[in-house]
């Protein structure tokens, strides 16, 4: 799990989100996913990185979002919505066009102008990332006596 933080440029708004690994995030337009957080031990200078890809999502209504929300959530409303009839039909080209993710790598945050997401609207950075306590990490089964 990581504390990210998601600014639009355009309002000033800023907005801090959670985001679990797998479970993608829509933020305005853009689709957050987070693939790995790693937190250094304590005994080290306090660091956190996180591989993140971001892409446009391509939802027809994602600029009205203001709040970050799973991606699940927003592809299962989108799709109960029908396109307008004056919608442009995506083509294949279209598609094509689209090549990859507009940000795919390691964001750290104690530098966070190391690597960062290049977009017009949107800034997205790391705050930390959070690691398990220790006591929720799964111990050997010790057998009853």
């Amino acid at each position: 799990m990581a504390t990210l933080r998601a600014l639009d440029k355009i309002t000033g708004r800023s907005a801090d989100f959670e985001i679990e690994v797998g479970e993608p995030i829509v933020f305005g337009v853009l689709e957050i996913d987070l693939k790995v957080c790693f937190q250094t031990p304590p005994e080290e200078p306090p660091e956190s990185a996180a591989f993140l890809q971001i892409e446009e999502a391509d939802y027809v209504e994602t600029n009205t979002l203001t709040e970050p929300r799973l991606a699940s959530e927003v592809r299962a409303e989108m799709s109960d919505v029908e396109a307008p009839a004056d919608a442009p039909a995506v083509t294949e080209a279209d598609e094509e066009e689209e090549a990859g993710p507009l940000f795919s790598g390691w964001m750290f945050a104690s530098t966070p102008g190391l690597s960062a997401l290049e977009h017009p609207v949107y800034d997205v950075w790391v705050i930390r990332c959070k690691q398990p306590s220790p006591e929720s990490l799964s111990s050997p089964v010790v057998p009853d006596e």
